[in-house]
């Protein structure tokens, strides 16, 4: 365990302490995007939307701990030496596992479990969650030039392309998509009325509604041979994400635009040191979403879905 994660040039192990397996998962989560500016006019489908700056939110880490001791005495001192060293100021985390350094600075402590009592003899454990403050989201991703994939494997083609990019050339295997992309989006609300002396309301709906923005859940699985060639990939894959205008993606429906909003769901499939394989949800906001899907490429003209799920040829 020693030399697992150094914090401020101090080994954690000598307080008896280690990061719990998926005790880790929120290091490597892609930063959320800042809302940008946008307005949703009632008359037209989806977002109006400045997509010319891109920001992105600091973001909150639960690192998932366990401490242990021989005994009372050791084990009191263990707990209180490691939130001193955790606590003051920013703090510099070494993570063997990511072979990288972390910049945090610390939140809070919630659900501790401990177990032993501490007027028995023997040994003392614990369990506890750290929240950490990454207040600095793009610490990790310093080379914003690199956009193209390098990847020692080839993937079958996912026919998910973000930037006419298929995502397998990041070495990602897509694992569901579509769902997101049929279900039907919301529609934006009509002039209602109420009243406190009636039941119901009175609404007045359009035979010719708007809709909202919808959200496509891209479920991704992520494999590279070597932890550099996964943190190349990694950070193409972002900086694509994260370029100012808006996303092409393209499926075999056709193709739309969106924005990247933030990565969910982040978890390891093994240690690193086997291979990295990583599994994460990306979630794009479709701006021009409506009943129509994607709009379909063809040679001579563009076939456009249409509400009522004819397909119709627009002369390029």
């Amino acid at each position: 365990m020693r030399g697992s994660v150094i914090i401020n040039d101090t080994d954690i192990a000598d307080f008896g302490a280690f990061i719990l397996k998926g005790g880790d998962y929120d290091f490597l989560t892609l930063p959320e995007r800042t809302e940008p500016p946008q307005n949703n006019w009632f008359e037209y489908d989806g977002l109006d939307v400045d997509l010319s700056e891109v920001f992105f939110k600091a973001r909150t880490l639960s690192v998932s701990f366990h401490l242990s001791a021989t005994d009372s005495f050791e084990y009191e001192f263990n707990v209180n030496s490691f939130y001193k060293l955790i606590s003051q100021g920013y703090i510099d985390l070494y993570s063997r596992e990511f072979a990288r350094t972390f910049r945090l600075r610390y939140l809070s402590c919630s659900d501790f479990k401990h177990r032993g009592g501490l007027y028995r003899a023997g040994r003392k454990q614990g369990s506890f969650n750290i929240s950490f403050s990454m207040d600095n989201p793009l610490q990790l991703f310093t080379r914003p030039e690199i956009l193209e994939p390098v990847t020692t494997k080839q993937y079958s083609a996912s026919g998910i392309l973000i930037n006419d990019i298929d995502l397998a050339r990041f070495g990602i295997v897509v694992q569901e998509c579509y769902s997101s992309i049929f279900t039907m989006p919301t529609v934006k609300a009509p002039l209602t009325r109420s009243f406190a002396r009636r039941s119901g309301l009175l609404a007045y709906p359009s035979n010719k509604p708007t809709f909202e923005a919808k959200e496509i859940i891209v479920k991704c699985t992520m494999a590279a041979a070597t932890r550099e060639e996964f943190y190349y990939n990694y950070e193409a894959l972002f900086n694509n994400l994260r370029k100012e205008g808006a996303l092409d993606f393209k499926t075999y429906l056709g193709q739309t635009q969106c924005y990247y909003s933030k990565m969910d769901g982040f978890r390891k499939n093994g240690i690193f040191a086997n291979g990295v394989m990583v599994g994460f949800n990306l979630r794009l906001i479709q701006i021009d979403a409506g009943l129509t899907l994607f709009v379909l490429g063809a040679e001579d003209g563009t076939a456009l879905l249409t509400e009522d799920g004819e397909f119709i040829e627009i002369t390029k």
